[in-house]
């Protein structure tokens, strides 16, 4: 399917649906969330990559994993991506940033603001992040 520009940045891709389009949100998609803080107090708006499955994705929920622009201190778990990065233009970041791999997070897909761009090569490396922070082997 393709995928929209608009001045915002890259859209998501779209499905027709018999009630009309809807967006699709995919693995992998880096997107822009209200984010809750841990102890639920206040959210606040940061990007994210979706992480469930395309099966998953079917329904109206999106399993997210947090991404941070605080490079300072990772856990062994946390992803940085730095804009020197190969495949750093395409996420949609603006800078260098932590994908914190052990803060999850199931949604509505209907609560995602926009898609940012995608993780592309760095999903090998957050999928290995998070089953290190999850301690599966």
């Amino acid at each position: 399917m393709n995928q929209g520009l608009s001045i915002f940045g890259p859209t998501p891709r779209r499905i027709s649906t018999p009630f009309g389009t809807e967006s699709l949100y995919e693995t992998g998609d880096v997107v822009l969330i209200a984010w809750p803080f841990t102890d639920f107090s206040a959210t606040k708006v940061r990007p994210a990559v979706v992480l469930s499955s395309d099966a998953f994705n079917r329904g109206e929920d999106r399993i997210l994993v947090a991404v941070s622009s605080n490079v300072s201190g990772p856990d062994s778990w946390d992803v940085v991506v730095q804009p020197e990065d190969s495949g750093f233009s395409g996420t949609g970041l603006h800078r260098a940033s932590t994908i914190q791999c052990g803060k999850l997070l199931t949604v509505s897909k209907n609560i995602i603001k926009r898609r940012l761009g995608a993780a592309g090569d760095y999903m090998p490396h957050i999928e290995s992040g998070i089953k290190k922070a999850l301690g599966l082997k």
